[in-house]
């Protein structure tokens, strides 16, 4: 009677711990099924794709968090006011933040799409700032470029497919507008 509790337990653990795997993409999702297949002899397989199906309750989160990218456009454009800026982009900053936090915590959202607005929140409201206070163009240009090599690079280190071909994506438009603009 022990031996088979024991076992249970064991493989119950096993599961939990495939489920993280899946949960944090440490392995693909084909293999990950796979062996959630093997150890529930089939079960566990339509109650995990029964428990990440979409829902209008996840639509809010996607909903909410791409309307984070137009908060630095109404923070410059109804204030200007160093300090209020500063603030309403670092409390934006924090909240694209923990909405990746959010993300990666549900299973039925996607991770990449809160980092992906993390960082096009974080382009917009350095550009803006730089563009108010500064008013160099090669500098918002250096930085552009610089933020798109590093979309590239983090995009490559996390696996992040998207993040990449945005990176290059604003490099390519960044070459455009530096053409349209010196040549």
């Amino acid at each position: 009677m022990e031996m088979v509790l024991m076992e249970e337990e064991r493989k119950q653990t096993i599961i939990n711990e495939i489920n993280y795997w899946k949960t944090h993409q440490l392995l693909p999702n084909q293999y990950c099924d796979f062996l959630l297949a093997l150890y529930t002899e089939g079960e566990g397989l339509s109650e995990r794709n029964k428990e990440t199906k979409q829902t209008p309750y996840y639509l809010l989160f996607y909903f909410l968090d791409t309307l984070l990218i137009l908060l630095p456009f109404f923070i410059f454009q109804f204030t200007d006011n160093l300090l209020v800026q500063i603030i309403g982009i670092v409390l934006t900053l924090c909240i694209a933040f923990a909405m990746m936090k959010i993300f990666s915590r549900h299973s039925g959202l996607q991770n990449s799409f809160a980092i992906m607005i993390f960082f096009v929140v974080f382009l917009f409201a350095t550009v803006l700032w730089m563009n108010d206070h500064i008013k160099l163009g090669w500098i918002t240009y250096l930085w552009i470029f610089i933020n798109s090599i590093s979309w590239i690079t983090f995009g490559k280190l996390k696996k992040q497919f998207f993040l990449q071909v945005a990176g290059v994506f604003i490099l390519i438009i960044l070459i455009i507008m530096l053409g349209f603009n010196y040549f």
